[in-house]
Formats: structure tokens, C-alpha cells, sequence
């Protein structure tokens, strides 16, 4: 059987072609998910920060609540004790 050199040089070009698409895509993914990685650690460094302010005003809102609850007084009975 005898195989032309055009063939030949078709089936390179197309293997090369092919092995360069593959390694171009396996470079992007590579590259996401490196970008993923570093907006994720940023959100967490946010979330981490949000978290302390959170935490800050429920405890002030618990003691302002605390403080409302004693400048009410207890709450009045439906029937006033002789």
C-alpha cells in the first residue's frame, strides 16, 4: 500500500492540530480554576470579616433589647392582686 506524502502531511497536521486545541483547553481550565481559587479566598476573607460585624451587632441589638425590656418594667397582669 502506498501512502502519498499529502496524506501523510494531512493526518500530521490534523494530529497536531488536535494536541494543540486539547492542551489549549487543558491551559484555560487550568488557568479558571486558578482564578476560582483566588475569588474564593477573597470571599471567604470577606465573608470571615462580615462575620465579626455580625456577630458585634447581634450582641448589641441583644443588649439594647435588654435594656428596653428593663426601662418597661414587667409586663401588667390582666387582673391587679389586692
Amino acid at each position: 500500500m502506498y501512502v502519498s506524502m499529502e496524506i501523510i502531511t494531512i493526518l500530521a497536521t490534523a494530529a497536531t492540530t488536535l494536541v494543540a486545541t486539547v492542551s489549549g483547553f487543558g491551559w484555560m481550565i487550568s488557568r479558571m480554576d486558578a482564578r476560582f481559587a483566588a475569588v474564593d479566598a477573597r470571599f471567604d476573607a470577606q465573608e470571615a470579616k462580615f462575620d465579626v460585624r455580625f456577630t458585634r451587632i447581634e450582641q448589641e441589638v441583644f443588649e439594647v433589647k435588654i435594656a428596653i425590656a428593663r426601662l418597661e418594667g414587667p409586663t401588667p397582669r390582666l387582673i391587679a392582686a389586692r
